[in-house]
């Protein structure tokens, strides 16, 4: 009965002893890096042994208990740091042991969330192919008496693969764009017709010149449907690149009806034109600037000369 007694009371103590260690861990050291625990345990482990030893001799001899020999305290010290290493060393491995799991599952759920990107990403990819082979398709099957439809349909597929091909680039060569830009006008022309002239005055020199992809679309958009369109007779659209000292200067200007406002607030009413200017903003610290025309408006950008193939 009193041997019972001795290890019931070994236990209490080793169990009272630990609780400081215990709450410092689960309460409020939870997300304290491992090696200032660490240093912890190595400070604690003497201060519990010590601490147990004595409190178990303690009990034992005054208590009535048993008798407890202090010359072999020693030995028991060291049992003692054996039991705090081994509890506290399997409490830790199960927690790396949670931590790897979570880790896991987390590395798992990105690849997972990447790989649905990549399958959207493709699926972005395929979409426009099929789009713009579907219109080849019906291009080819369009009868000979129908060719001014055919040649549409054919433009239409050319701008389609243009904006797929430049939507993962970012700058191509304003020869690109520019051919860009007059298949693009080639189809406005069916729907404006005679009230719409396009003059390109460009610097063959300037062509090498590296520009933002679709850069020129939204000033040219701008030009057809809030300057052209409005007039019965529509009106003349230049687009105008040339070398001016260091920079590429690109114009873009109308003969159409103008603007009465604020010019600077053109850059905010509408999407196009406010996404070019940041563009611009951003790639070469210029500013897209707009100015009044006797009839219409003009807007303008420069480029690095340096910023070429």
């Amino acid at each position: 009965l009193g041997q019972v007694k001795g290890i019931a009371i070994d236990v209490a103590l080793k169990m009272f002893y630990t609780l400081p260690a215990w709450w410092l861990l689960l309460k409020v050291w939870k997300k304290q890096t491992f090696a200032r625990v660490l240093i912890f345990h190595l400070l604690y482990i003497p201060v519990f042994s010590v601490a147990w030893v004595y409190s178990f001799g303690y009990i034992l001899n005054n208590w009535g208990f048993g008798k407890f020999d202090f010359s072999t305290a020693m030995y028991d010290i060291y049992i003692g740091a054996f039991f705090y290493s081994l509890q506290f060393a399997l409490y830790h491995a199960y927690r790396f042991y949670l931590r790897t799991k979570e880790q896991l599952l987390r590395e798992q759920a990105l690849k997972d969330l990447a790989y649905q990107s990549e399958i959207k990403a493709l699926k972005a990819q395929i979409e426009p192919h099929f789009l713009f082979n579907t219109l080849n398709s019906i291009s080819a099957s369009v009868p000979p008496s129908l060719e001014k439809t055919r040649v549409l349909i054919a433009q239409l597929a050319d701008t389609f693969r243009y904006a797929l091909k430049v939507s993962e680039c970012q700058s191509v060569r304003l020869e690109e764009e520019l051919n860009f830009v007059k298949t693009w006008l080639a189809l406005e022309h069916y729907r404006f017709g005679k009230r719409l002239q396009v003059d390109f005055k460009v610097d063959p020199a300037v062509l090498v010149t590296n520009v933002p992809p679709m850069i020129l679309q939204p000033l040219i958009e701008n030009a057809l449907n809030h300057g052209i369109s409005p007039l019965v007779d529509g009106g003349l659209v230049t687009i105008v690149c040339k070398r001016e000292s260091d920079f590429i200067q690109i114009a873009v200007s109308d003969t159409g009806v103008g603007y009465d406002g604020d010019l600077e607030t053109l850059f905010t009413k509408g999407i196009g034109l406010k996404s070019t200017a940041e563009r611009i903003h951003r790639l070469y610290n210029e500013k897209l600037t707009s100015v009044r025309n006797l009839q219409g408006l003009t807007f303008t950008f420069k480029i690095p000369v340096g910023d070429t193939d």
